[in-house]
Formats: C-alpha cells, sequence, structure tokens
C-alpha cells in the first residue's frame, strides 16, 4: 500500500514513511521521487489532541482511585506509551499527506 505525494501526485510514501513525516509542526519528509516535503494534516492533529485529552483523564483518574501507587505508576507508563502508539498507527494509515507550513531556510 502506498500514499500519494502533495506535489507529484504519484504513490511513492509507504505507510511507515507517512507516519515518520511529522504533523505541521514539522518540516516533513522528502517524497522519494520528486524530493519536495509532505506531512500529515490537520486529522492527525485533531486525533491527537483528543487522545491527549483522554490520556490526561485517564491518568488523573488512576492517580485519584489507586490504593497501591506501584501499580498505579505501571499503569500510567501503560496509558502513555499506548497514546504514543496510537498515534503513530493512526498517522501510518489515516489522514493524508499534505504540503508543510514550515520551510527550510
Amino acid at each position: 500500500m502506498k500514499y500519494e505525494c502533495p506535489h507529484c501526485h504519484e504513490k511513492t510514501f509507504t505507510p511507515l514513511q507517512k507516519a515518520l513525516c511529522g504533523s505541521y509542526r514539522t518540516m516533513g519528509k522528502p517524497c522519494p521521487k520528486c524530493g519536495r516535503r509532505a506531512c500529515n494534516g490537520m486529522t492527525g492533529i485533531y486525533f491527537q489532541s483528543v487522545t491527549s485529552i483522554a490520556m490526561i483523564i485517564a491518568i488523573i483518574t488512576i492517580y485519584l482511585k489507586a490504593t497501591e501507587r506501584v501499580h498505579s505508576s505501571m499503569l500510567i507508563g501503560a496509558i502513555i506509551l499506548g497514546y504514543f502508539v496510537v498515534n503513530f498507527i493512526f498517522n501510518m494509515f489515516f489522514g493524508k499527506l499534505t504540503e508543510p507550513i514550515r520551510t527550510m531556510r
């Protein structure tokens, strides 16, 4: 499965390359064919915002309700790791690539 470059409209990005392109905060990754940079669009930012809020709520709830602090810290670590994995997988398979806002100087 390949994803389309927003510049040359060729399917040149693999899912792993697409996931590593980053969001608008980054300069993106260059297209293997045309060399111009691409990044993940606004859907990735929206999804990351929703999962960030859900992660913060889950961590606060676990911290307040936990009886044993050792187990709760492991659970909080698992939630944080899951947050990064879920966002990485979302960027890998969903949304579309766009032109980055930042440019190289």
